[in-house]
């Protein structure tokens, strides 16, 4: 009987412990396992989903960006007659519109000379040095009449690495200076061209210092050894612009009319065969723009909606599909926030064209924008300007006296008050009044500012040194003859501010000659603090103009926006670092006391600056990702810890089982001595 227990037991062996013990473990930690999926799950689909909505809003910034920039809207075309005569290249967006005629009378042309022939490019042409400089020959080669003074003189040495024909072209091509030299085979024989940029000034004079081997004056061209030919002269092109008499060194024109560049080609028949060529804006490029961007939009806000939004799967709406994103809060207010700007009002704007839907996009029960073709074509055929301000912004001042020079898509939008409290002022020097004695010497008339026979300075000491904005001139040497004070001045101001020093720093002054007082001033074209103008090392003679005089320093300009204190800089106005108009910068002429400022960023950089703020480093998505990755981290943290807390109950339980093991094979030991007493016993032997 005993026995016949123990036995439906499992008799200790019968039993598998390990099946069991997985089995109760496994039942265990299934509730545990499916929270964790499950969470896995829905946050590796919003992971992906944030994927998506990155790559959509990616998508319309780039039609967004279009839109903010200025030249969608300042495209040009340029028409002009079929001719060869002239040739547009290029127009810059934003050009001046018109129609401009040009009658071309002279083209521009190049400097050439040629050696004589010589048999072997190879062969050693002779050794010494090759000065160049530059200017325009009189017409018998007597002298240069001007020297170029832009153009540096340069001296190539020619020795035993380079003094072949083929040598001496490698060194001045390679010497990058404004002539260009090649080698031309002439029936057997070879000549070495040598050709300058174009232009009067640009003729080319080529003194030859021997050394050895002798024969390199076989190369010069300069007074009294014209050694070279001759090939063509240089020349200007000359041109009448509007009929504006217009010169220039190259034929090719990017100078002349602002924002359009052509190329002279041939020479006009005669005073009026002129060509006529035409700058227009070109609407066509920024209406398309606008386009592609409502297609763009429509595009995008399809792609967030499916994941942002449950799509129906039967006519009762009891089964639906949830977007990737559907209960994800913040992006769903990123798309709102988008959706809002669309049929916003655009801070800083007036008038009538402030919103998307008062240039004909409007918005659908659906959400997607469309175009009302009547109103938009009479916007675009009547008011693009208008259209351009509502897309990429405007700024304006109630004083042309404040002038907003620059601000950046992230400045605050709005109108704002600016008040100056200090003007600015640029830096003067206030010469001396020239003495009676020293104008007698001068031989000026102080009330005039007339020198008479004329001022000669290459007779005496006129030099002197100048400090602008705290800058020095080297030593500046007056050589002119002047008739008058104007003549004079016109000089000065030449070599002063062409001074390498000064122009490297952008310092310059403009002199002046009051008659009433007789005396000069020298004022520093900028202005602030920092400028000054003071004058040293007046030769004897030079200081009898009275330039020892009284320097003054300029003013820093300050004021302030809406009652908050701006930086001040010279006449520049900057708001405070971390202030909503950052990116701000005011330029104020002397004389304002108060304006009124009106900032409008434009639809585009609206949404611009909101697509920055969502997509940036540490931006909303990025926030998001990133805790998203946390949470997922968390949950291998957490499976970890199942896996360690499993482990122990696995053991736990295989323990249990095995303590129960050795009862029951205890039992079994204890029914095996019991049968056999029990066999012992009288009556109940089964034999």
């Amino acid at each position: 009987m005993v026995s016949n227990i123990l036995t439906s037991l499992g008799g200790g062996s019968g039993i598998d412990t390990k099946a069991l013990v997985e089995s109760l473990v496994a039942a265990e930690r299934a509730p545990r396992d499916t929270i964790l999926d499950s969470k896995t799950k829905t946050l590796e689909t919003q992971i992906s989903g944030y994927g998506a909505l990155r790559s959509a809003m990616t998508g319309i910034q780039d039609s967004i960006k279009l839109l903010a920039d200025p030249d969608t809207f300042n495209a040009r075309n340029v028409t002009f007659a079929n001719t060869d005569l002239v040739t547009p290249t290029e127009v810059d967006a934003g050009s001046l519109t018109g129609n401009y005629s040009i009658n071309v009378t002279a083209l521009a042309a190049s400097h050439s000379l040629s050696t004589g022939g010589f048999a072997d490019i190879d062969a050693v042409v002779g050794s010494g040095t090759m000065t160049f400089s530059f200017g325009d020959w009189d017409a018998g080669h007597t002298a240069l009449d001007t020297t170029n003074a832009t153009k540096a003189t340069k001296i190539l040495t020619i020795d035993s690495s380079n003094n072949s024909l083929s040598g001496i072209r490698d060194a001045i091509n390679n010497g990058d200076f404004g002539v260009q030299a090649s080698i031309i085979e002439t029936g057997g024989s070879y000549s070495l061209q040598m050709t300058a940029d174009s232009g009067a000034n640009n003729e080319m004079q080529i003194s030859v210092t021997e050394g050895v081997p002798t024969g390199l004056s076989a190369l010069a061209y300069e007074v009294g050894s014209l050694t070279m030919a001759e090939g063509t002269t240089g020349a200007d092109a000359a041109f009448t612009v509007n009929g504006l008499a217009v010169t220039r060194e190259s034929n090719s024109i990017d100078d002349v009319i602002d924002g359009l560049s052509f190329t002279l080609n041939g020479l006009s028949t005669d005073v009026n065969d002129n060509i006529i060529i035409g700058v227009e804006a070109d609407s066509g490029f920024g209406e398309q723009i606008v386009r592609d961007f409502v297609e763009a939009y429509n595009l995008f806000l399809g792609q967030v909606e499916g994941l942002t939004t449950a799509t129906e799967l039967d006519d009762d709406a009891v089964d639906l599909t949830l977007g990737s994103l559907a209960r994800d809060p913040s992006a769903k207010g990123m798309e709102s926030q988008i959706r809002s700007l669309i049929s916003s009002t655009i801070d800083g704007l007036t008038g009538n064209y402030t919103a998307l839907a008062t240039i004909g996009i409007q918005t659908e029960l659906s959400g997607e924008i469309s175009i009302n073709e009547s109103q938009f074509q009479s916007v675009l055929d009547n008011n693009f300007s208008a259209l351009t301000d509502l897309m990429t912004g405007t700024s304006s001042s109630s004083d042309a006296r404040v002038n907003i020079t620059r601000t950046k898509a992230a400045t605050a939008a709005g109108s704002f008050a600016v008040v100056v409290t200090t003007d600015p002022a640029k830096g003067f020097m206030t010469g001396n009044a020239i003495s009676a004695g020293d104008a007698t010497t001068l031989g000026l008339t102080t009330a005039t500012g007339s020198f008479g026979a004329g001022l000669d300075t290459s007779v005496g000491s006129y030099s002197f040194k100048v400090s602008v904005d705290g800058t020095s001139s080297s030593l500046i040497t007056l050589s002119g003859t002047y008739t008058d004070t104007d003549a004079l001045i016109a000089d000065m101001e030449l070599q002063i501010n062409g001074d390498s020093a000064l122009s490297g720093v952008a310092a310059a002054l403009d002199l002046s000659y009051d008659t009433a007082s007789g005396s000069f001033t020298a004022t520093s074209r900028s202005y602030g603090g920092a400028s000054t103008v003071s004058f040293s090392a007046l030769g004897t003679d030079m200081a009898l103009l009275g330039l020892a005089g009284t320097s003054t320093s300029g003013v820093d300009v300050a004021g302030t926006i809406d009652g908050v204190d701006m930086f001040g800089s010279g006449n520049i106005l900057l708001p405070a670092l971390g202030s909503e108009l950052e990116g701000l910068i005011l330029e104020i002429a002397p004389g304002v006391t108060n304006a009124t400022i009106t900032l409008s960023r434009g639809f585009s950089n609206e949404v611009n600056n909101i697509l920055d703020d969502f997509l940036a480093n540490s931006g909303l998505i990025d926030t998001r990702e990133s805790l998203m990755d946390k949470q997922l981290t968390a949950i291998k943290t957490d499976r970890t810890d199942l896996d360690s807390r499993m482990e122990v109950r696995y053991a736990q339980l295989q323990s249990q089982f095995l303590a129960m093991e050795r009862i029951i094979s205890s039992l079994n030991a204890t029914s095996s001595q019991l049968d056999g007493l029990i066999e012992g016993l009288p009556f109940t032997a089964k034999s």
